[in-house]
């Protein structure tokens, strides 16, 4: 919060830019650092380099600190890891994809089978179903970006002999795990969950990754854990668990280096003459980096759900955004963030995209160009495009962005304001007047203003959509967050509709209290939940709060065309706590005709001018947002 004593003024309103990477991953923990120097400086880094098999590790899992413990980073990983998850079972290997390559193998998947996979997803998994022998079979996604189960169910009834699926909880987003587990038991189906990027996330209390036969994890810089690259296969079963070891690459007696693995040896030598070597194992190397990570998840998960709730509370004020929910037994492990553009055409979304990546953020679209996430550029799955009309609907606007770790809830502010700036002055029409059913360019009396403001509260928000004045909202609201405190107690003067105060509540400024003129406008309001408290009242005449009431007073649309009387401000500066302030939008073209008595009380040391600023969004005039702060004592008493 600023604490200004000069003044700021700006002959028009900037542009203001992001400028931090999208790109930054999570660093490794100094621990990790230093286990890595250690091993390259030994060179074990291949993860079978030590004598021993470990069979009693978890009986006496204190090791002697030498070169041989080092070469056993991977083993332990897999252990620890298991312990995290709680399957019995979990081998490290080079990426996600040959996880879900070699799940797929364990199932039994030959040439030609034909394999259920989500049609929004990442291009490694039907990469992967590819690269066994499968062929994919793609299940529309609905707008909360998971499974159509009614689909899967229309796609299990059109090909009888699919008897595998790779579900994949993309971005985090996780189905109705009950009812998919039930649909596949059903039908017979091998069930992998593809959990790269839900790592920690939880259905009905317990972790992901227990609903299906194996689950495969992901290491990729971008993940949770970040190692670069890298993958970890899960399961609870013996028998996939013992194929999966060999076919990663453990040959011979090496299976027995393995801590958390079946402790049947006679399983694996059954097994070994059947298994091909596929060599994907993760080194040592990969381990050591991942090891000191994995105590810090739980802290990264409830700081990932933090930054992911207050942007998308930021963005709650737009209704041309959609931020798809999750099911109720649903906790996620968010690191990025998905919502849907509605009411745009293709190229208004374009143009989103592009003025937001002149601002400095990274949105990408995930149906359009050559995003990987993008059915149609999976050409090597299919010799005819698939029909998938929910599936495309949906992703064709559907924006993805990541929220590193690095960023901080200025950053989120910053993040949400751009997104919204940028919107808003898409949605803008282009249209010749502001205010289609007119405007009042001069008000009577205070009976002009009461009776048009009631007669507008029907179509008020639709024109300032139309015409841009949300674009001065959201600046206002986030311009105040440099001056307020979450917790300062606000009266919006005039607050009509409530779209500025949609907007205040969006940057976390929920202690409100709205006034207004208008009776229709407040009966609106009622039941919105945007406001603490409203009051029906009229500037100019004594107001019902006592002196030094508020933390922050602002008004938008009112101090302009002779709508106020020139001497309600001091009741404004009766009921602003000293040191409070005041944001007011004037109307440039009204000549200073409010503007001149504030002057005044500054002169008379009753308010500081602290901030000053030209906006522009109107055709027919211009704005000016000027910030004042009460001064500690008033060196000119208040009439009575």
């Amino acid at each position: 919060m600023k604490d200004n004593t000069m003044l700021q003024t700006k002959e028009q309103q900037s542009v203001i830019l992001f400028n931090k990477s999208f790109k930054t991953p999570d660093p490794i923990p100094q621990a990790g650092i230093e286990q890595a120097i250690k091993l390259m400086q030994t060179g074990r880094l291949y993860r079978y380099n030590f004598s021993d098999d470990l069979r009693n590790y978890r009986q006496h899992p204190e090791l002697n600190d030498d070169d041989e413990e080092l070469a056993t980073e991977l083993a332990k990983l897999e252990y620890e890891f298991s312990l995290y998850t709680k399957h019995k079972y979990v081998i490290g290997v080079n990426s996600c994809g040959s996880a879900l390559f070699l799940a797929l193998k364990a199932g039994g998947v030959k040439a030609g089978d034909k394999v259920l996979s989500n049609a929004f997803t990442f291009t490694a998994v039907p990469s992967s179903i590819v690269h066994a022998g499968g062929v994919p079979i793609y299940i529309e996604c609905n707008s909360e970006y998971v499974i159509d189960l009614e689909d899967l169910k229309r796609k299990i009834e059109s090909h009888p002999d699919a008897k595998f699926f790779v579900l994949s909880y993309m971005r985090g987003h996780i189905p109705d795990l009950e009812a998919v587990k039930n649909i596949c038991d059903r039908a017979g189906i091998y069930l992998i969950e593809d959990c790269a990027h839900s790592l920690g996330a939880e259905w009905d209390g317990n972790l992901v990754g227990h609903h299906g036969k194996i689950a495969c994890f992901s290491t990729q810089s971008y993940k949770i854990l970040n190692s670069g690259e890298g993958g970890l296969i899960a399961t609870n079963n013996p028998q996939l668990a013992a194929y999966c070891i060999l076919a990663a690459g453990s040959y011979e007696k090496l299976y027995k280096k393995h801590l958390a693995r079946p402790l049947d040896d006679n399983l694996f030598e059954e097994l070994k003459p059947h298994v091909p070597n596929f060599s994907l194992r993760m080194s040592n190397l990969t381990a050591a980096v991942l090891r000191p990570q994995i105590k810090h998840l739980e802290q990264k998960i409830s700081q990932g759900i933090e930054r992911y709730d207050h942007l998308v509370e930021i963005l709650s004020s737009v209704r041309n955004i959609y931020i798809p929910s999750h099911e109720d037994k649903v906790k996620r492990a968010p690191d990025s963030l998905q919502f849907n553009l509605l009411g745009l055409t293709s190229k208004q979304v374009d143009k989103f995209v592009e003025h937001t990546h002149e601002r400095g953020l990274a949105i990408q679209i995930f149906g359009k160009g050559d995003n990987s996430r993008y059915y149609k550029n999976w050409q090597y799955s299919f010799t005819e495009t698939p029909i998938l009309e929910k599936t495309e609907a949906i992703i064709s606007s559907a924006c993805d962005l990541r929220l590193p770790s690095s960023f901080d809830f200025d950053d989120l502010n910053l993040i949400g304001y751009i997104i919204k700036d940028v919107l808003y002055n898409i949605l803008r029409k282009d249209d010749d007047q502001d205010y289609p059913t007119g405007l009042t360019d001069y008000f009577e009396n205070i009976e002009e203003v009461r009776g048009k403001y009631d007669t507008w509260v029907s179509f008020y928000d639709q024109e300032h959509y139309d015409n841009g004045w949300t674009v001065l909202l959201n600046h206002i609201a986030y311009t105040l967050l440099s001056y307020l405190k979450k917790d300062a107690l606000i009266l919006d003067i005039g607050c009509g509709t409530g779209l500025l105060g949609r907007e205040l509540n969006s940057y976390g400024l929920k202690n409100l209290q709205g006034l207004d003129i208008s009776p229709k406008s407040l009966d609106l309001l009622k039941d919105q939940g945007i406001y603490n408290g409203l009051q029906l009242e009229e500037l100019g005449e004594t107001l019902s709060f006592a002196d030094n009431t508020f933390d922050a007073l602002v008004s938008t649309g009112v101090f302009t065309r002779n709508q106020v009387p020139l001497e309600s401000f001091e009741e404004l500066i009766r009921i602003l706590k000293p040191g409070g302030i005041f944001a007011v939008v004037l109307r440039v073209e009204d000549n200073d005709l409010y503007y001149n008595p504030i002057k005044n009380y500054c002169a008379m040391k009753m308010w500081q001018e602290v901030f000053k600023e030209r906006i522009t969004v109107l055709r027919s005039c211009n704005h000016e947002l000027v910030i004042l702060r009460k001064e500690s004592i008033l060196s000119v008493p208040l009439r009575k």
